[in-house]
Parts: C-alpha cells; structure tokens; sequence
C-alpha cells in the first residue's frame, strides 16, 4: 500500500462556500460516500463554540460528531475535525472512548498563538486523540522560526504536521524548500501533512511535487470534492485519488466521489460557484489573504488594474490576516478625492427644483414594463437620470456615474455627465460630486442609487420616481436589463444585499417620498404604483 494518504475536507474548509449548511441528509451522503471511497482521512467539519444544528458541518461539542452515521468498529477512514485556536473551549475536551467516533482533531493557529497553542495540544493529547498541528501562513516564516516550531513539535510527537498554504501562493521552489527543511527537522514517525488553496492553479502539480520527494515519512494530502473551497476552492479529491491509483498503488473507490459532485456539490455550484478568478490570482501574488481581493470583487465597482493597486498597498504585517476596517479605508482613501461641490451641487438644485425626477436604474422591468415607464413619461415629462448605464430605449437628461468599473466601459454617451470624486479624469465639462459625502455606513455604502437619494435629500427634493431598481434575483439573467452589465456576485450574497437595501431605502423614505414605477425585491415602505 501506498504511505501517500487523503485527507478530504469538503465538510469543513467546502463549508466556507456555504456557511456549513449542507443540510443533514446531504452531509451524510457525502460522508457515506466518502467512506465507501475508501478516502483514509475524513474531516467532518469544526469543532467550535456555538448552538449545534443538524443542517450544519459546525459541531458544538465532540459528541455531537456521532450523530453521523460511523460504524466505529468497522470504518476503514479516520474521523477527524478542525480547530481554530481560541474557538473551541478547553473544557468541551472529553477523552476518546470507543464510543466516540471522532479519531483525530487538527488545530489551526497564527504564528503569535505558538506558546499557547502546545498548551492545548497536550490537553488533547491527554484526551487521547490524535493530533495535526496545522500552522496557517507556514509562508510567513523564516527558517529559524520554523526549525524552533519543530522543534516543539517533536517534543509533541503528534500524527502529523502541516504545510498549510493559506493564501494560495507556493510555488514549485517554495514546496521543495518548505518540504528539505521541514523533512530534516521533524521526528520521521511524525507524518507530513500538505494543504493548499488554488488561487495560482498550483495544488495539483504541488502535490504531486510532494509526492516524488517524500520517499521516508507517510505523506498526507488535503483536498475538496470538485475543489468545493471560497475563492479559487482547493485540490480536487476525485483527481488526487485517481493519481495516486495510477502512479502509487492506491485502492480508492472513484465512483462514490464522482456521485458526490453530481447529486450533492454540483447543485452547491450553480448557487455559489468557486474557482479560479484574475482577483483571487492578483491576491496570491501580492501575497495577500484571499478575503482583501474578495471583498473588491464584492463591490462590483473596481477595474482590475485597481485591485491590484489596493492590494498592493495592504501593509506586510497585515496581508496574511484579513482586516476588513483596513481594506475599506484603503478602498475610500485610494478613491475618495475630497472635492468642494457646492457650485455642482447649486446647479442640481436649481435645475431640478420643481421637477418630477425619475431615476433609471439597469433593472430588467425597464424592458418588461416598458409601457408603464412610457406613459409615465409622456403623462409627466419627467427629468430623468441614469444611474451608471446608457439607456437603449429612454432619453436621459443626466448620467449619474459612481462606479469605476461601469464608467471605463462607457464608450458614448450624448447626455451631461455627473460624475462623484471617485472616477479618475473624467471627461471635460462633466459636473463632479464630493464622494464621500453621498455614502452611508452598511456594507453597500456606495450604492449608486442610495448615494443619489442622499443627493436628492441634500438639495431638498421630496419626492422622486424610481423604475429599474429591482433587486438582485438568483437568476443572473433577470437582475439587468442588458448581458453586458452582469456581474459575478454570488447568489448566496443576494438575500444578503437585497435585505440591506431594503433597510437603507427605508431610512431615506423618512426624509423623500420614495415612488417605484416597476416591480421591486425590496421590502420598503414606499410608493409603489399600480
């Protein structure tokens, strides 16, 4: 038999992609699915501090686990479960029975927890579990500062020890480097462990890479069925299986993986894909955490030339460990020029003033319910403005212009331009608004139609028409009213952005009279008319 092993981690680091929910019938499929392939090691999920459910891969306390369905004498695979330091209490330790299913317990840890962390190592120990200590960022060490981590390691002797790439970014010359040092120094009953993210499409060849050089040691690989992970998603198990069958004598079972892409992941898929994106790339080799180029991939407004730019402006001592406060205020600070607009914004205020103002917005209803908006139109002649598109079938008067990203894709436009601080050079004679004064505090602060509603209340207007704000459908088709303005938000986030909407809208309603013409997702407090 081959000393190669497979861990699968679908259950747990797949989790991300969907916040644990498999739902309790669809978990179990996959575990049992999982046992039949004969996959040697698999990671159910965490252990953390938190109220048990059964649709979840989140477990509140060890016992918890044999609630899946484990012949625990005759089961050929391990079960094992994570643990991120500081999220699992040392008292909901129990010690290992016969009765327990769980086999081993891996625990993830920054560098700064060291000292504290062998502490709960010896505490599981103790218990009489397995162990796999997993250093996250192993990259951000030195050669000294890992040696001297070894060394504690071996004083440990746990089962195995981790290179653990959290951010997706070793190479073939980091791999080999990482592997001699760790190889020389680590007790060789102590076995290596190699866990990957997939942000420069490396995981596959590493392991592989891994698998030639370690000859004395067994070898143990992390991976996701279909590479099931957020952000770029990780080594392929089906695939690391049937290498391993066909260059190192390996047994696994492919078929049962292979049903578990088509009846349980592909469905997760089609929801909330994953996989390999230029964001996620530029993040590996800025050497920064995945979630900096995920939250600019969020915002929908930012070319690609920039996230590159922001990231590299994230601070050495902060890439590996996300900071959200950090990333936003790079984000305002890179693009929130501070202008004087009182001449721009008296100008809006004395040629709107006394007008019905009706806003365009790219929804898909300005196509459906393109009579209503016509006759409200011709029956009001109203001052309309667009709001980061060029309508196809409308006569704007104004284009309202926040985002970057949508701005750099205008090619003509015959109407006046508004423009907010944000949009760098913009064409002559366009009127530019201060950026930051038009934003609010919830996760879609700069959406352009909340920022010009608070505009709008600024200047004094009361009440004003919306058609093609319609919310954010799953289908991706419904949500604009033309294929080039898609974007690639996930599904799982619409609910999410829908619900924050809905909630912003409803605070201005209290200052405008806030009247949709088409059909709205929203749940406002508004005029909606018939």
């Amino acid at each position: 038999m081959s000393k190669i092993k497979v861990l699968d981690c679908t259950l747990r680091d797949g989790g991300y992609v969907n916040q644990w929910n498999f739902g309790a019938n669809c978990s179990l499929k996959i575990f049992q699915n999982l046992l039949k392939s004969k996959i040697d090691y698999i990671e159910c999920g965490f252990l953390k501090d938190c109220e048990y459910s059964y649709q979840k891969t989140l477990f509140s306390k060890i016992e918890d686990i044999n609630k899946l369905p484990v012949d625990t004498e005759m089961h050929l695979s391990e079960i094992v479960a994570m643990i991120i330091f500081g999220q699992f209490s040392y008292d909901k330790l129990v010690p290992k029975t016969k009765n327990i299913a769980l086999d081993a317990i891996r625990v993830t840890f920054k560098k700064h927890e060291i000292e504290d962390v062998f502490k709960f190592f010896e505490k599981i120990k103790h218990c009489g579990y397995k162990i796999f200590v997993n250093p996250t960022n192993i990259d951000t060490y030195s050669d000294l500062e890992l040696i001297d981590l070894l060394k504690q390691v071996n004083k440990l002797q746990p089962h195995g020890f981790s290179i653990v790439d959290t951010k997706g970014i070793l190479r073939e010359t980091d791999i080999l480097r990482l592997y001699y040092l760790i190889n020389n120094n680590l007790d060789k009953n102590i076995s290596l462990c190699f866990h990957s993210h997939n942000n420069l499409q490396l995981s596959f060849s590493n392991a592989q890479c891994l698998m030639k050089v370690c000859k004395d040691r067994e070898l143990i690989i992390d991976s996701t069925v279909f590479g099931m992970g957020r952000g770029a998603g990780n080594l392929c198990t089906e695939l690391i299986t049937q290498y391993i069958n066909d260059n190192y004598n390996g047994q696994y079972d492919i078929i049962p993986i292979l049903k578990i892409v088509d009846e349980h992941i592909n469905p997760i898929f089609a929801r909330t894909p994953w996989g390999y994106s230029v964001p996620y790339y530029l993040a590996a080799t800025n050497h920064c955490h995945p979630n900096y180029a995920k939250y600019l991939v969020d915002k929908q407004t930012v070319p690609v030339e920039n996230i590159n730019i922001l990231l590299k402006l994230i601070p050495d001592n902060k890439k590996s460990i996300y900071d959200a406060n950090l990333i936003k205020q790079l984000y305002l600070d890179k693009f929130s020029d501070v202008i004087d607009d009182a001449d721009t914004v008296k100008y809006l205020e004395n040629i709107l003033k006394d007008r019905k103002i009706l806003i365009m917005a790219p929804g898909k209803s300005l196509k459906s319910e393109n009579k209503k908006i016509e006759k409200f139109i011709t029956d009001e002649n109203p001052f309309i403005i667009s709001l980061n598109f060029i309508p196809d079938d409308y006569s704007e008067n104004l284009v309202f212009i926040t985002n970057l990203k949508r701005f750099s894709s205008l090619s003509t436009y015959s109407a006046p331009l508004i423009v907010t601080s944000n949009i760098a050079e913009p064409p002559q004679n366009s009127l530019v608004l201060n950026y930051t004064s038009y934003i609010n505090t919830s996760k879609m602060f700069d959406n352009v139609a909340l920022m010009i509603l608070n505009l709008f209340i600024k200047i004094g207007i009361k009440s004003v028409y919306i058609a093609g704000l319609d919310g954010f459908s799953p289908i991706a088709a419904e949500n604009y009213v033309s294929n080039d303005l898609i974007n690639n938000a996930k599904v799982n986030e619409f609910d999410e952005r829908n619900q924050i909407m809905s909630e912003e809208l409803n605070k201005l309603s209290k200052y405008i009279n806030i009247n949709f013409i088409t059909k709205t997702l929203y749940e406002i407090k508004c005029n909606v008319l018939k």
